[in-house]
């Protein structure tokens, strides 16, 4: 009787041993409150780091002479001025865009999807509102956004877009769709253009040469001429295009080497699509070459 009740005892020190070992395991675990307040901590850190980078970002990117910045920090960089009137705060505007964060990942594009896109100054972000309204027909800008005059603390759900996070845009205004600004401005979104000649024959050229030609083009509309690209159909032949508008009654060229290779002999013809805010849309120059050995 005394062997059970030691054993009994025993088991129920062992118990009691056992159980009370476990009584420190349960204060290792944090509260909600206590979770919900670390969680809070490291997200303020980590916010604080973003405003922090941003910032210095913005900062260095002063020290670019070719950027301006506005009295509410929006920092711009003139790619091409156009002509024109220039957007209220209230118009509509067709443009193209290709957004990217800092570091350059692209976060969205209407280039990339290839359609413009077309809303109300009043309907997008702080930064778009103002920048726009510092654009003509046909310019296109880079803008660098600070936080504030973007999304702030609050970036769009899903996107890569963190939390005061200044972001960078290519913009091309296209059109100014409706409002004050063309009230009183004929309201003709394209214009035309003429060439001199739509060919030229180089003749008899050696391999391994250049041969330059022009074409000269003029605009014959009652809006600024903007050629957007001359693009070649083979890389033995280069043309670049004017950069600045073309206004109307005026003329500009485009210049067009040829650059045949050794494997090029015989007749070589080459076209150059120039493309512009014209009708239609585009136009092709042709040139043509016998190639003979050098």
């Amino acid at each position: 009787m005394s062997n059970l009740i030691e054993i009994t005892s025993t088991i129920c020190l062992f118990l009691i041993i056992s159980c009370s070992s476990d009584l420190p395991l349960d204060e290792k675990f944090e509260s909600k409150a206590e979770k919900a307040k670390k969680e809070t901590e490291k997200e303020i850190k980590e916010n604080e780091l973003s405003l922090n980078k941003g910032n210095l970002f913005l900062e260095n990117n002063k020290k670019n002479t070719q950027v301006q910045v506005t009295a509410s920090g929006l920092q711009y960089e003139v790619l091409r001025e156009g002509l024109g009137p220039k957007p209220g705060p209230m118009d509509r505007v067709k443009v193209h865009y290709h957004g990217t964060t800092p570091s350059g990942e692209v976060f969205d594009s209407s280039v990339d999807r290839g359609q413009p896109a077309e809303f109300g100054l009043n309907q997008v972000i702080k930064g778009w509102t103002e920048g726009l309204q510092l654009m003509s027909g046909g310019a296109k800008y880079k803008f660098y956004i600070p936080q504030e005059l973007a999304y702030g603390a609050n970036p769009q759900p899903g996107s890569i877009i963190e939390p005061f996070m200044p972001l960078v845009f290519e913009v091309e205004l296209l059109e100014i769709l409706d409002g004050p600004a063309i009230k009183n401005v004929e309201k003709v979104a394209l214009t035309s253009m003429k060439f001199d000649k739509m060919k030229h024959d180089f003749g008899n050229v050696k391999a391994d040469t250049d041969n330059k030609t022009y074409f000269t083009v003029t605009n014959t509309g009652k809006n600024p001429l903007i050629i957007e690209s001359v693009k070649a159909s083979c890389g033995c032949t280069t043309p670049s295009k004017p950069e600045k508008p073309i206004m109307p009654g005026k003329s500009d060229k485009i210049e067009v080497v040829f650059h045949p290779k050794e494997n090029q002999l015989k007749e070589q013809k080459k076209t150059v699509r120039v493309v512009a805010n014209t009708t239609p849309g585009e136009l092709v120059l042709n040139v043509r070459a016998f190639v003979e050995k050098k």
